[in-house]
């Protein structure tokens, strides 16, 4: 039996979603997201203070990993596609529970990196096989609402989990970092099993014809996964930019870090699947991600503005800045939604889904280079540069995405 799609937004009153597959996979998402929160806190802390290995070791080893990555998301999300995505889904969530708890065997370098490597790549091909499962349990705009409240899920919990995590940092020692590794594993495997309560997901059919890597081929939807991926490193501005312009930068005190953080985390918690709607055909997604960039424009000239002003006027600007771009972060993550669905044939969501998590994570790669470069060290210059270029790229979204819109158009007749 295969999961019925989910043709409605997904938040029926309150906080929970309607009845149906979004119910299990919301729960498993904040399950394996506050294990995520706890990893994020404490994992660099545990390589650095309890195994032994640099901050460059431990860079260079994730940094290696990340490229081995994208090579996984293609091949398991077309894996998806041929075998079902809930399954397949279920078992590299499993592996990747057992790889993370692999790490505290980790002695020196190179085994550091081997385990990193793996997990890596099974973990980016997870991300594409569970896009693949939202693909098929959702359609129109209940799945972009899903993916908007499933987005919302994943901050809360990656929140709940930093908060876990300082406890461990609070009493530094090797048993306390171990725990946060074991409570990952427990809690992202219950997760896992979760998502069984999810129908399952009839398999694909193929064309045995036909060419078998067809993303790779559809020059359309590289285009669009290209500019989103140029466009998504703004997500990286609040994590590397920020905390070094306020500090080196700024009359702002070190505190305004933490305060721009809690408004992005707040507001995307709260309003990320309110700002879905109205999102329901590439059209309006492109819409939408043209006035995120000219919005990333702005919130890069306040950024770049508290350089000028006393310690009132800069934590002011840091604050307007953080809050229009979050308003920007919200309206294109609803766009790409939408794009990375809408714009891919049905019968090969995961494969295509494969294809946009590889570009995110090229963003991810770039992005502190980019910003290291641009408003780190170029200043002021850099931040207006950085912040034309969100809104070049934000305009050309309207007629790519068009195009893409109509070679989808006349590859479905």
């Amino acid at each position: 039996m295969s999961a019925p799609p989910v043709a409605e937004p997904p938040v029926a009153r309150g906080v929970l979603p309607a009845p149906g597959p979004l119910r299990p996979l919301a729960l498993a998402t904040l399950l394996s997201r506050v294990g995520n929160g706890l990893l994020m806190t404490v994992s660099v802390l545990y390589f650095n203070r309890i195994v032994g290995l640099s901050i460059a070791q431990v860079g260079l080893g994730l940094t290696i990993a990340g490229l081995f990555g994208l090579l996984s998301a293609v091949p398991l999300g077309h894996l998806a596609d041929r075998r079902g995505p809930r399954g397949l889904f279920v078992v590299l969530s499993l592996l990747v529970c057992a790889f993370s708890l692999v790490y505290l065997f980790v002695q020196n370098f190179w085994q550091f990196l081997a385990v990193s490597i793996v997990l890596t790549m099974i973990d980016r091909g997870a991300g594409a096989v569970r896009a693949a499962l939202i693909a098929a349990v959702t359609t129109g705009a209940g799945r972009v609402a899903a993916r908007a409240y499933l987005r919302a899920v994943t901050n809360i919990g990656i929140t709940i989990g930093a908060g876990v995590g300082a406890f461990a940092l609070h009493f530094d020692t090797g048993t306390a970092y171990r725990l946060m590794f074991v409570l990952d594993a427990v809690l992202s495997s219950v997760a896992a099993f979760v998502v069984l309560a999810i129908p399952r997901v009839a398999p694909q059919p193929h064309d045995d014809g036909g060419p078998v890597w067809i993303a790779l081929r559809d020059r359309a939807y590289l285009a669009v996964a290209a500019l989103n991926a140029g466009m998504s490193i703004h997500f990286a501005v609040l994590d590397v930019a920020i905390p070094l312009w306020v500090v080196d930068h700024t009359d702002a005190p070190r505190w305004t870090v933490a305060v721009l953080l809690i408004i992005n985390t707040v507001v995307v918690s709260l309003f990320q699947v309110r700002s879905s709607r109205g999102i329901a055909d590439p059209a309006a997604a492109a819409r939408a991600t043209r006035t995120a960039g000219l919005l990333l424009l702005a919130a890069m000239v306040l950024m770049a503005g508290a350089t000028w002003g006393n310690a009132v006027i800069a934590v002011a600007l840091l604050a307007v800045g953080a809050f229009v771009q979050v308003i920007a972060e919200l309206l294109q993550s609803s766009g790409s939604f939408l794009l990375s669905f809408d714009l891919a044939p049905g019968h090969a969501q995961g494969q295509y889904q494969g294809v946009w998590n590889t570009s995110m994570s090229i963003s991810t790669m770039v992005a502190p280079t980019v910003l290291a470069f641009l408003p780190l060290g170029l200043g002021v210059p850099g931040w207006i540069i950085l912040g034309v270029w969100f809104a070049v790229v934000g305009l050309l979204f309207v007629p790519v995405v068009r195009w893409a819109a109509a070679r989808q158009l006349v590859g479905s007749r």
